[in-house]
């Protein structure tokens, strides 16, 4: 199940993502999150705790990080390839090559990485929504 019509709070997560704008675009999200109903509700719950695990990052917290970008893992891979208009595995891939040196070696002090390498969100309106 596929929705077009994308809650404000959703396209503002988007928004802020892609300013890097972690904190701000978690805090939008979970007042979406907490009020919705599966299969968006653990979407959202993925996404909020990707921004909060590059967050983690950004601050030193490497533990935090590492944790939240885990969990979140564990809750976006249950959705398929492209989801609520999302190219999920494009970003799941992208954050896993950002937060692989960060797995591997968690005894190293890895900085964050450059913002210039985060990843970008996009939406893509579903072909049957565009004719």
């Amino acid at each position: 199940m596929e929705r077009v019509d994308w809650p404000a709070e959703y396209r503002n997560f988007i928004h802020l993502f892609n300013e890097r704008d972690y904190f701000e675009a978690h805090e939008v999200l979970e007042d979406l999150w907490v009020v919705e109903v599966p299969p968006f509700k653990n979407f959202y719950k993925g996404l909020i705790q990707a921004a909060v695990a590059l967050l983690h990052w950004e601050r030193g917290n490497r533990s935090g990080a590492r944790k939240l970008w885990r969990s979140a893992r564990g809750y976006l891979e249950n959705y398929p390839e492209t989801f609520e208009g999302l190219r999920l595995g494009a970003l799941m891939e992208a954050l896993g090559s950002l937060f692989r040196p960060l797995l591997e070696e968690p005894e190293v002090a890895h900085p964050a990485p450059c913002r210039s390498t985060h990843p970008v969100l996009k939406l893509e309106e579903p072909e049957s929504a565009a004719a």
